[in-house]
């Protein structure tokens, strides 16, 4: 038997389900609200996180280039000292050489074998 439109009930039934359709479609609004809302936050917090660690690594580029630069200089000056060293040691050598020919020198003077 094919239902009239003229009966109530179909017409209560469709109303309830209106209203129910409406009711979800505003929960399903305002959880994508409170979600676009969380979300955002997090964004939020993230981008600051960005920033701090954006900081930090500009902090330890500077540490690095100072290192850098000590250490070149450090380089620098044992570069320095080596040539001092070896300078020292050309010179000390020369010297012992001179007081061996001197030596060679007084022992030929003064031998048995003239």
């Amino acid at each position: 038997m094919k239902e009239s439109y003229s009966d109530f009930s179909i017409i209560k039934k469709y109303i309830e389900l209106r209203e129910k359709y409406e009711t979800e479609v505003k929960s399903l609004i305002i959880r994508a609200k409170e979600n676009e809302e969380k979300f955002k936050k997090h964004v939020a917090a993230l981008e600051a996180e960005i920033v701090k660690r954006t900081e930090q690594i500009k902090t330890l580029e500077g540490n690095v280039r100072e290192l850098t630069n000590k250490i070149a200089e450090k380089d620098e000056q044992l570069k320095n000292l080596g040539l001092q060293l070896h300078k020292m040691k050309m010179a000390q050598g020369q010297q012992q050489q001179q007081v061996e020919s001197d030596e060679a020198a007084k022992k030929g003077k003064f031998g048995f074998f003239k």
